[in-house]
């Protein structure tokens, strides 16, 4: 029986007045299109009987749902198997970047066998969560990788700012050929409260000369001319551990202005943490940082405030992540696999 098949049985067996008019599987996930009866209550009869539609088409985890009202149909997305690693490598072979993007980062592989592509400049600025055993580190390094191959192919100048509370998961990064002994360096690792305050107020400082460069250039947003500045990426890993210390609130308005003007001047800002609480996500934060990637969440409620929806927590953990862009549209995918030490063997290469 197709999983389609299989999907229309559960349906019926359930009294759900609706049919699944496309049913698509790859690697351990599958995607149901779902069109339902325009009657009261149908949809809310879907959503109820989640638990049991997992249950009748042997999935892995609670379908993930979404309205996609332009076909007039609701998504479900579900994982049939575990977790199948994704090797970033792999992906990158035989692979062109695509051109009409300002910082092209490949992520991954989508629920329907896609490379996925997301360009940074389009998502500015990035939450990221995930609990422990997610793939929330490695697609921290999956994201460095991107920027450290962009740079050594000489497609964009880019400079990497690392922020690592923990002093582990960026250390593999400090060696010479990339901090430059902290001169001309392409990456700069911060780890204190103290460090990071002042790696921050350096870029913000560095975000307002570019605009005066800029303006001598003629231009208003790097997306005109993605060459004529470097690029900045800066990523901090465990940002509850700072957000804690920030009594007065300093790190937070440097966020807030980061990521206000950022954009335009070719800065863009990665934020991730094991727990989004609102104390941590305060509301000015999630106003401007529109880009979400969710790998397995803790809870529902953790779901809720990093994507304002649930089902982040029903995900298989291992990589498997939704990224939610700043229109609000979503794509399932499993994060791609690069550990520190591939990255500089590749950059290595590739910079020869």
């Amino acid at each position: 029986m197709s999983i389609q098949n299989e999907m229309n049985g559960v349906l019926g067996s359930l009294g759900i007045d609706g049919n699944c008019v496309r049913a698509e599987a790859h690697r351990h996930l599958a995607v149901y299109d779902i069109r339902l009866a325009c009657r009261p209550a149908v949809l809310g009869k879907l959503e109820r009987n989640a638990k049991s539609i997992a249950l009748g088409i042997k999935s892995h985890t609670i379908p993930i749902m979404r309205l996609v009202p332009n076909e007039g149909i609701v998504r479900l997305q579900v994982a049939l198997g575990m977790a199948q690693p994704v090797p970033l490598m792999n992906l990158f072979l035989n692979e062109v970047i695509p051109e009409n993007m300002v910082f092209p980062m490949l992520l991954g592989e989508s629920d329907e066998g896609r490379k996925l592509w997301m360009d940074m400049h389009n998502n500015p600025h990035l939450l990221i969560s995930g609990s422990t055993g997610s793939g929330k580190s490695t697609l921290l390094h999956t994201i460095i990788s991107n920027a450290l191959v962009l740079h050594a192919i000489r497609e964009r100048n880019v400079w990497i700012f690392l922020n690592d509370p923990k002093r582990i998961e960026f250390q593999e990064y400090n060696i010479p050929e990339l901090t430059g002994n902290g001169k001309n360096g392409i990456i700069e690792i911060a780890s204190s409260y103290e460090e990071t305050l002042n790696q921050l107020e350096a870029l913000s400082s560095m975000m307002e000369h570019r605009y005066i460069k800029m303006g001598e250039l003629g231009i208003r947003s790097v997306e005109e001319d993605p060459r004529a500045l470097p690029l900045a990426l800066c990523i901090i890993d465990e940002v509850a551990d700072l957000m804690i210390q920030d009594k007065g609130r300093k790190l937070e308005t440097l966020l807030v202005k980061l990521a206000q003007k950022g954009r335009a001047a070719g800065l863009f800002m990665v934020l991730a943490t094991q727990r989004p609480s609102v104390d941590i996500i305060t509301g000015l934060i999630k106003a401007n940082f529109p880009g979400r990637i969710a790998c397995r969440t803790a809870s529902r409620k953790d779901s809720e405030v990093i994507l304002d929806r649930p089902g982040a927590e029903t995900l298989l953990g291992r990589g498997d992540a939704v990224l939610q862009n700043m229109h609000f549209a979503s794509v399932r995918f499993q994060v791609a696999h690069i550990n520190p030490s591939e990255s500089i063997d590749l950059f290595r290469r590739l910079s020869r």
